[in-house]
């Protein structure tokens, strides 16, 4: 798949004028659609392991940003209880990959989709009460 300069630029462009909080909601989507390729390549083309595990290579490497985006150092539960869910996920699509089992795949993603509806709804209400002078993301990520 080829993608254009334009497009490129597109992306490039959202990408750097998105606040943190919508960053993390396209780490979320780019979890979300590689993942689900990846479960269309294992029931339709199982003998394709390469990309299979290309697919679940990029979900991983999503599960490793949603990771390395919290802020551990900050006195709350939250960031170290989001990352134990991080964690969870990525350790399904490694053995997912290792074992070709799109069920591993399938297990997660309602509750991948239900972290990502959390955000959208969490930016929503904080963007509603006129946010509190620090971004959203600096709480948590």
């Amino acid at each position: 798949m080829t993608v254009s300069n334009a497009n490129l630029r597109y992306l490039e462009a959202s990408i750097n004028s998105a606040s943190p909080e919508e960053l993390i909601i396209k780490v979320y989507d780019a979890l979300l659609l590689f993942a689900r390729q990846a479960i269309e390549v294992m029931e339709s083309r199982p003998a394709d392991i390469q990309a299979r595990h290309d697919l679940l290579r990029r979900a991983q490497r999503a599960c490793a940003l949603l990771m390395g985006s919290l802020r551990l150092d900050l006195d709350s539960e939250i960031p170290g209880n989001l990352f134990r869910i991080y964690e969870f996920w990525h350790h399904q699509l490694v053995a997912a990959n290792m074992q070709g089992d799109a069920q591993k795949v399938r297990e997660v993603l309602p509750l991948i989709a239900g972290m990502r509806e959390t955000w959208v709804e969490a930016i929503k209400t904080y963007r509603a009460q006129g946010g509190s002078g620090v971004e959203l993301g600096a709480a948590v990520c």
